[in-house]
This record gives structure tokens, C-alpha cells and sequence, in this order.
């Protein structure tokens, strides 16, 4: 009698459990947070001190090749070159996809050429609201390293002011 008690309680237990991890994993599905796009036309500005090229020793896989300058804003790529860029040159996106009202985060990666590898560099990063500026930043190399930095821009509203017509 006591062994069936046993085998009662752990089929109880186990099944029991067992309904539970899958009416919890479904219950779960679904439910997804999307924060608000910023409003407004927005443009993004690299301008480096330095002529970038792609990396001769990087690893190069099946599907992506090395990049000389990479963008990403919160985790996705907005901004990748191949080729070589001079320095000087601005290189603009326009419009910037995927920002949101609040904090924004964009990761920057430089390379230098190879034969000036021992000099300290920088980029400059410029991000543009309809035209105005809304951030400056600066982001400098190591002697002898590539560029590779994040930053975070806030975003904020745009409140409209009211017409205020006194009489």
C-alpha cells in the first residue's frame, strides 16, 4: 500500500509541475514593450580626423565583411563602410532609423590605416534634429588602437508652445 502512496504522490508532483512549465511558457508569449519613436527628421554626422579602412587582420566570416567604420544605434547596425574613406570626409545618415524618446545609446567603431597605427585619432559625431543640433561628442583612439566607443544621447519631446496672446 505505501509503495502506490509513493508512486501516487510523485506522479501528482510531476504532473502537476509539468502542467505548470507549460501553461507558464505560454502565458508569457506576447507580451512585448515598444517605447515610442522620437519625433522629427533625424541626421546622423561622422567626420574623422583620420582616413579609415577595413581591418587586414580582422576575421572575416561567410556573411560579413570587414568594415572600416561601423554605426549602431541600440544594438542595430545604422551605418557600415567596406571601402576606404578619407579623412575629413563627412559621412551622413539621414534619416536616422530606430530612436526612441529617452535615452539612446550608438556604438562607433574606427580603423585607422595600418602604417599610422602609433598616432592618437579621433571622430567626431554629430546628431541633427530638423537641422538643429542636438549632440556633439568627440571619441578618441589610444596610440596604436582602433576607435571603438559608446555613447548615449537623450532624446527629448518636442513640446509646442502654446500662442500666449494677451490683451
Amino acid at each position: 500500500m505505501r509503495p502506490a502512496f509513493a508512486v501516487i504522490i510523485w506522479v501528482v508532483l510531476i504532473g502537476g509541475l509539468t502542467v505548470y512549465m507549460q501553461s507558464r511558457d505560454t502565458a508569457a508569449v506576447g507580451v512585448t514593450y515598444k517605447p515610442p519613436r522620437a519625433e522629427g527628421v533625424f541626421a546622423l554626422q561622422v567626420t574623422t580626423t583620420f582616413a579609415v579602412e577595413p581591418d587586414p587582420f580582422a576575421l572575416r566570416t561567410g556573411q560579413t565583411e570587414a568594415s572600416a567604420l561601423l554605426v549602431k544605434l541600440n544594438g542595430s547596425e545604422i551605418l557600415r563602410r567596406a571601402d576606404r574613406v578619407q579623412a575629413g570626409t563627412p559621412i551622413r545618415v539621414e534619416p536616422v532609423p530606430g530612436l526612441i524618446d529617452g535615452r539612446n545609446e550608438f556604438y562607433l567603431e574606427a580603423n585607422p590605416p595600418v602604417g599610422l597605427a602609433n598616432l592618437s585619432y579621433a571622430v567626431r559625431v554629430q546628431l541633427f534634429r530638423d537641422g538643429q543640433l542636438v549632440a556633439d561628442r568627440s571619441l578618441w583612439s589610444e596610440p596604436g588602437s582602433r576607435i571603438a566607443s559608446s555613447f548615449q544621447v537623450s532624446v527629448t519631446k518636442v513640446t509646442k508652445a502654446k500662442d500666449d496672446h494677451h490683451e
